[in-house]
């Protein structure tokens, strides 16, 4: 089974990148770092490719990622800050091996439980009820049912994009939708290493904007009221905003994601 790793990567030196993650795959690597280039050389005895672009945007990486990758059978999204398993390929092939069913699977991966948002305990099938809490790093994907599916991350989501995280909950909402089977396994591959958050600089009026825009995308109707269950649940987010404004915000970015998908703006 051929895996190809597609990692997004902003300002990095990739050689010794790629190195420190312990790869065991070919890969291709996106660099946003303000010069254009296009490179292919061996870590540890596999092929990476490096595609150097100035745009910025995670979604916008990925997709590129994914159009320059090599035939392959499984893509395995990943981040600059992951440092895989021993043997983590292998668990990867021998998962889809077991699960002829699959079409993706989300893998284990450790943090910090600070910035732990999921730990699979069982292997089960992800629906719309319980996909939102995967980060891209945990999706893996069969290369064809990707590419026959039409899906990409959207590109007004994610770091260095105008709504600053969310774009892994939309790919996975619209794989769900194109008909994709998607599972969750307790088999863990890695672990993210500590960092300072590309995207996330606290509870700020970028971020209720953002996670209203984020809720239209995902739930369209229903967004005022998953808004409202959000802020319920989630009170130490809005102590220094408060309940009014955070909503209000939420609503200001629910206005503009309407409008954008009402005038054919939205890009996925």
């Amino acid at each position: 089974m051929k895996i190809i790793s597609l990692i997004s990567a902003v300002d990095q030196n990739i050689i010794r990148m790629t190195e420190g993650m312990h790869l065991e795959t070919d890969a291709v690597v996106v660099n946003q770092c303000g010069t254009e280039g296009d490179t292919t050389f061996s870590v540890c005895g596999n092929t990476v490719r490096q595609i150097d672009m100035r745009q910025r945007g995670v979604g916008l990486s990925r997709n590129t990622c994914i159009e320059s990758a090599p035939a392959c059978d499984v893509f395995l999204f990943t981040d600059e800050d992951i440092v895989y398993d021993e043997g983590y390929s292998g668990l990867i092939e021998a998962g889809y091996n077991a699960h002829p069913e699959a079409d993706a699977l989300l893998f284990n991966v450790r943090v910090c439980e600070a910035r732990r948002t999921y730990w699979n305990e069982d292997y089960r099938r992800v629906r719309f009820y319980n996909y939102g809490r995967y980060p891209a790093y945990s999706i893996s994907i069969r290369a064809d049912r990707l590419k026959a599916s039409g899906v990409r991350f959207p590109l007004e989501f994610g770091g260095g994009a105008e709504y600053i995280n969310g774009e892994d909950s939309v790919f996975l909402h619209d794989l769900l939708r194109a008909g994709i089977r998607i599972y969750r396994t307790p088999v863990c591959i890695g672990e993210e290493t500590e960092r300072e958050s590309t995207w996330f600089k606290g509870y700020d009026e970028r971020f209720f904007i953002s996670r209203g825009a984020l809720y239209v995308r995902l739930y369209g109707a229903n967004a005022v009221p998953r808004a409202l269950l959000f802020l319920i649940r989630h009170r130490y987010m809005y102590a220094e905003l408060g309940f009014g404004a955070s909503f209000r915000l939420m609503r200001q970015g629910m206005r503009e994601m309407r409008g954008r998908m009402k005038s054919g703006e939205r890009a996925v």
